[in-house]
């Protein structure tokens, strides 16, 4: 992936967003960055983008940093989970991840995988498939023994091979849908709110569902762990791009002693405060999505993708879809299309299906995606629920994690009373 290259002096936007953001004391003299990498969703990658992520993570899984990434995050997963420092903290973590990985490519960049659009049957992904992050394991383990890390052996906490063992034996139960994160994205006021929402839904659907290694604190021995928390960063990214005047440097909740957190704190296990990471294309934040031309610049410029003839995004047809909701029900939900179009960010009703057909795989042709099953017309899925031993695990409130469990149940039944027909749905 080569770098998009901006120049010092245009930033990632102009002066006037830089002049409507209050920046906090200290954040004022981090450098802007001199170049912008862009990350992109999977799918999207080409078979040269891909091969060059894949020969990256092999090395770094060869140097043995793969282990190191398991057991450094396992060693301060109870101060970063369950607390404000959960999206600060894996923004960080995941950019010195992405930094090792260009040590021995300078042009990679980590992808996020959009696991939102599979929230029906997340094993028939194309991205667990086997030329990329390999499926199920198999045998007494649950070894791993297809895509970028078929047959890995690790040495943390122990000798092991990667496992994964989904959570409904051979397939993995319902996830989070896109008409759920958008719900998310427009009713999250505060950095905590979205936090506690993401953290406590997407985040451990996906772990919990792939199960093995990823249900442990050593996650980050599974090479989905990165794909997943970078789409996760993205959420959280938009989420900031939406009102970069109020949500860039916003900061506020709890930490893991349940004591106020505040701007100028030390992300857990550095020296860096967590007001270095809040604005990308600064510090050593020198990246952006796709999704948006800058993170927390001009939020309403979408950037356009490589000319891939398979990937359209965004469709306005598909997006109308959740709009036509009754009126209770979309000022319950989505309080943004309520009042008005909404913002892009914050609506996940993109135009990737669930089928779609890998960039390297398929994009020398035309990508039609199947129409939405009518025999699913008002029976979407509900997500599966968090197990108390994860919440705790976690260091989060059983009875905060209900709350938002049944919020999302509360959801899908008014969408399936509405008759709702998810375009995702197949």
């Amino acid at each position: 992936m080569k770098f998009l290259k901006i120049a010092l002096g245009l930033a990632l936007f102009g002066s006037h967003h830089v002049n409507c953001v209050a920046v906090p004391t200290g954040a004022e003299s981090v450098p802007v960055c001199k170049q912008i990498g862009v990350r992109k969703e999977v799918r999207s990658l080409t078979a040269t983008e891909w091969q060059a992520y894949n020969n990256a993570v092999a090395a770094a899984y060869n140097d043995k940093w793969i282990d190191w990434f398991g057991f450094y995050h396992s060693v301060v997963a109870d101060t970063v989970h369950g607390s404000s420092q959960f999206l600060v903290f894996h923004r960080h973590f995941i950019n010195s991840y992405e930094s090792i990985l260009q040590r021995y490519n300078p042009n990679v960049m980590v992808p996020y995988w959009n696991m939102m659009i599979d929230f029906q049957n997340p094993d028939k992904s194309a991205v667990l498939g086997a030329k990329y992050l390999g499926g199920n394991g198999v045998g007494a383990d649950g070894c791993v023994t297809s895509g970028v890390a078929g047959a890995w052996s690790l040495v943390y906490p122990k000798t092991h091979c990667l496992s994964r063992t989904y959570n409904n034996g051979t397939t993995i139960n319902p996830w989070y849908s896109p008409e759920y994160v958008t719900s998310l994205l427009q009713r999250s006021e505060t950095y905590a709110d979205l936090r506690a929402g993401v953290e406590n839904s997407v985040h451990g659907a996906v772990h919990l569902g792939l199960n093995g290694d990823m249900s442990t604190m050593h996650s980050p021995s599974d090479p989905v762990f990165f794909l997943h928390h970078v789409n996760i960063d993205r959420l959280y990214a938009q989420w900031q791009a939406v009102k970069p005047a109020t949500r860039t440097f916003m900061y506020d909740g709890v930490d893991a002693k349940n004591a106020p957190v505040k701007i100028n704190d030390f992300i857990v296990g550095t020296s860096t405060p967590v007001y270095q990471v809040m604005r990308l294309g600064y510090g050593n934040m020198c990246y952006t999505y796709d999704t948006i031309k800058a993170a927390n610049g001009d939020a309403s410029a979408l950037v356009k993708r490589q000319p891939h003839k398979c990937i359209k995004r965004p469709n306005p047809a598909t997006q109308q879809i959740i709009k036509q909701l009754p009126p209770k029900v979309l000022a319950q939900f989505y309080p943004s299309f309520a009042k008005g179009p909404g913002h892009p960010l914050e609506n996940e009703m993109v135009a990737i299906s669930p089928l779609q057909p890998m960039a390297a795989d398929a994009c020398a042709a035309d990508f039609k995606a199947p129409p939405p099953n009518e025999n699913m017309r008002g029976k979407m899925p509900f997500p599966s629920g968090l197990p108390d031993d994860w919440i705790k695990m976690q260091g989060s409130s059983v009875a905060e994690v209900r709350a938002l469990e049944k919020a999302a149940y509360d959801m899908v039944e008014a969408l399936n009373k509405a008759n709702y027909l998810s375009p995702y749905m197949v």
